[in-house]
């Protein structure tokens, strides 16, 4: 089994408001990336900083950041200090569109590696990603040392490069990388 972990922590600097309360296609945006995860993942967690925006959700477990204001890098080590089981999947909560399946292909690429992060033009999507338990030291070092970005902590643990060839087939328009930073962001993937 795995636990969702989706990422609310976020200040929206950019959208200018939480965009994670924003409507899209008649929901939240947190509402769609619970209910993205629920398919596949038991519990799914949400991790923010301040959880009583939040207070109304259903199917989803609060969880507050261990570490306040550190961005995903703390999400991601919250999720995983958190999560019942040994695996997480992150999901940012901006990226609206996740086609189910994607997961199922990661989760099948995991046996043997700490992490499952998918490629897209050559960079990796570290907020869509597999995490496992695992990554938990690395993470805390990187966080301890100052650092901020998810792919400082790549370097000290197995990471499996899910490949554009491998999503694709099952996202053949990479629909789920498609992120919302702006409120013409969510107009332009809303009507596409």
């Amino acid at each position: 089994m795995v636990s969702g972990a989706v990422l609310a922590g976020g200040r929206s600097v950019r959208f200018g408001r939480n965009k994670a309360l924003e409507n899209f296609r008649g929901m939240r945006l947190i509402d769609i990336a619970v209910e993205s995860l629920r398919r596949r993942c038991d519990p799914v967690l949400v991790v923010a900083n301040e959880l009583d925006l939040y207070f109304d959700l259903r199917e989803a477990v609060l969880v507050q950041d261990v570490i306040p204001r550190q961005g995903p890098l703390g999400g991601i080590l919250t999720a995983l200090l958190f999560s019942p089981h040994d695996w997480i999947c992150v999901k940012a909560t901006d990226m609206p569109c996740l086609v189910p399946e994607l997961i199922d292909r990661m989760l099948e690429a995991r046996e043997g590696w700490d992490a499952v992060v998918p490629v897209l033009n050559g960079k990796y999507e570290p907020l869509l990603a597999l995490y496992h338990r695992r990554c938990c030291a690395a993470v805390a070092e990187v966080l301890e040392g100052g650092g901020r970005k998810i792919v400082e902590f790549y370097g000290k643990v197995r990471v499996r490069e899910f490949a554009e060839e491998e999503w694709r087939s099952v996202d053949p328009a990479g629909l789920s990388f498609q992120n919302v930073n702006t409120a013409e962001d969510l107009r332009r993937i809303e009507w596409s």
